[in-house]
This record gives C-alpha cells, structure tokens and sequence, in this order.
C-alpha cells in the first residue's frame, strides 16, 4: 500500500513540475507578455504640432466643381490613440458653399515611411487618402479624387509653419495641368484660460 501511494505521489509531482522545455516556453511567454509597447516614430513631432485649436481664413478659386469664394472656419486638432495619430475636425461656413464639416486622421506610417492622411467631408463621398513626404520645411500630400467621374490629381502642400500658424495650399489636376484650387491660413487661437489671464 505504501508503495501505491508512494508512486501515485510521485506521479501527482511529475505533473506539476514542467520538463526544461516546457520551463523554457513558459519563460519566452512571459518575455513576450512583457515586450515594450511600440513608441511613436520620431516623425509624428510634425503631427503634433498641429494639435490645439486653430482659426482658418479660406481662399477657394472657381473649377468646374465648386465656385470661387471664401471662408472662415475652426480646426481642433488632438492627440489619436497611443498618440500614433492626430485627429483633425474642421467646421466652416462661406457665403457661397454653405456650411462645411470635415474629419481627417493623420498618421505616419513606419512602413511605407510616409505620412498618411484619411479624410472625410461633407462635400465628397467616400473617404480619400493621400500619402504625404516632407520636402524642406513643407509636407507634400498627393492622392486622387474622383469628381463627377473624371480622375483628378491631387496636391496638398502645408508651409510657412510657425508654432502659431500655418498655410494649406491644395492644387489639382484633371489632366490638363496642374492648378491652385485653395489656400487656408490657420492661427491658433489662443487658449481660452491664459485668454482670461491678461
């Protein structure tokens, strides 16, 4: 009797203690339970010097797809998840378009090695997405649209950056050069708590 339970004794031990191998797997586990988060690439430092509330003068030129005029606009810009991304929302009226609201993610992405840019607005269906380089001082974005079944060529340059403003310049074209569809100069507006301050 002795012997039985001695030996279900042992078996019940040889149970719970792991082979080298199976010690080892476990240990790897807990390495890659406790692998360091991934940090946001050193790029996104232009991306977040967007992030605050900025006013926007607007300058459109007449095309076929929309008329010439202007207007006048806010943009709140902040910190995505993990702070990977900025999250861009734009509201603006114009005596000649009406009101206008737009949504943009932007990103860097560290497998292309390109800035990303997804957009939505409610003056185009769908989302576009363009893919942005720095060229000195100024991001580049290029994507495409497509307008009224016609493929259009888009550019979308962002220059004369200060930590207070900045300008967009978007250009497009349709096949028969390139042209300025829009410039918009933003200020950032001056936080409302160092506002009452003074």
């Amino acid at each position: 009797m002795k012997t039985i339970a001695l030996t279900l004794l042992s078996a019940g031990l040889l149970c719970f203690t792991a082979s080298p191998q199976e010690k080892s797997a476990t240990k790897k586990k807990s390495a890659d339970a406790g692998m360091s988060m991934p940090k946001p690439a050193a790029e996104m430092k232009e991306l977040r010097a967007l992030v605050g509330t900025w006013s926007s003068d607007e300058t459109f030129e007449p095309s076929p797809f929309m008329p010439g005029g202007t207007a006048t606009g806010t943009n709140t810009v902040r910190l995505g998840p993990g702070g990977f991304t900025v999250l861009m929302e734009q509201r603006s009226k114009s005596a000649t378009m009406g009101s206008f609201a737009g949504h943009g993610v932007l990103t860097w992405d560290p497998n292309e090695k390109a800035y990303k840019t997804v957009w939505a607005d409610s003056m185009t269906p769908g989302v576009t997405v363009d893919t942005g380089r720095k060229e000195g001082d100024n991001i580049v974005y290029t994507g495409e649209v497509t307008m009224g079944g016609k493929k259009i060529a888009t550019k979308t340059v962002i220059s004369d950056r200060t930590p207070t403003s900045y300008t967009l310049t978007g250009y497009a074209n349709d096949g028969s050069g390139e042209k300025k569809t829009m410039t918009i100069k933003f200020t950032k507006k001056e936080p409302e708590a160092a506002a009452a301050k003074k």
